[in-house]
């Protein structure tokens, strides 16, 4: 696996809107994005569960040339089978490339970092891309507890992924992100100091791999995203996972110029 070629722009949009809006945003987006240039493969776009089927199909009937790519915010640790409101991984082939897993958002819901990796190594035996949150929850905190705190959690679910047929040789053939997501930002305004954000990444990657690609996510905008690609070596960021800026195609698309410009 190398690195990325240009930086990847995620929008998490969570349950923010019903399937017929997210197909409009979707639509409105892919259209701005040719109109402004924006480079085949550089975004991914995961809607809720319900508009799943309907965006990845309008993007790949009527945008296939801009290879905007499609996720889904979790799935199920569970295969096939008689679990009633679960969604296995092999059940998303065909409609999504990659799958959010780990959210800060799941983890207030009592998901444990064991669940969540029993649910990467699914995603990864179906043949899907995970993007792995991890993030430090306290807004007062040293850089040292900051980084015990994510390593911890990382190694936790890479334990409870090898335990279920997923070694970090797997997780890496299968292009696996890792995104840094400090929970007291997300939501807040405030975003993480670029620097601490570089130094988790080579925190993530002295605990994993060099090789690992690794995203930011917390409260990200276009007048403050540039800096975070700054960072070198085992410092550096692939991308961003954006939130609540991705509603809007054009603070999405301006965000994803300001990458382009940083790259």
């Amino acid at each position: 696996m190398t690195n990325r070629a240009l930086p990847l722009l995620v929008a998490n949009w969570k349950a923010n809107l019903p399937p017929g809006e997210e197909v409009l945003l979707a639509g409105v987006i892919a259209n701005d994005a040719r109109r402004r240039g924006l480079l085949p493969g550089s975004l991914m776009i995961a809607p809720s569960a319900l508009g799943l089927v309907p965006v990845a199909s309008l993007l790949q009937r009527e945008h296939a040339s801009l290879q905007i790519g499609v996720a889904a915010q979790d799935v199920s640790a569970l295969d096939p089978g008689a679990h009633t409101g679960e969604t296995p991984a092999t059940h998303l082939l065909g409609i999504v490339g990659a799958v959010i897993l780990g959210h800060s958002e799941r983890r207030n819901l009592g998901e444990t970092s064991t669940q969540i990796g029993k649910k990467v190594a699914r995603t990864v035996a179906a043949g899907l891309m995970p993007i792995i949150c991890v993030g430090d929850t306290a807004r007062e905190a040293t850089t040292e507890q900051r980084y015990a705190e994510v390593r911890a959690q990382w190694d936790e679910l890479a334990g409870s992924a090898a335990q279920a047929g997923c070694s970090l040789t797997a997780l890496l053939e299968a292009g696996t992100l890792v995104a840094y997501e400090p929970v007291w930002a997300i939501g807040s305004g405030a975003s993480a100091d670029p620097e601490l954000a570089g130094g988790m990444a080579a925190a993530i990657r002295e605990g994993s791999s060099d090789q690992v690609q690794i995203l930011y996510g917390g409260s990200v905008r276009a007048s403050h995203a540039a800096p975070f690609f700054a960072g070198a070596g085992a410092s550096r960021l692939d991308g961003l996972l954006v939130g609540g800026a991705s509603l809007s195609s054009e603070s999405l698309l301006d965000i994803a110029a300001a990458l382009g410009s940083a790259s």
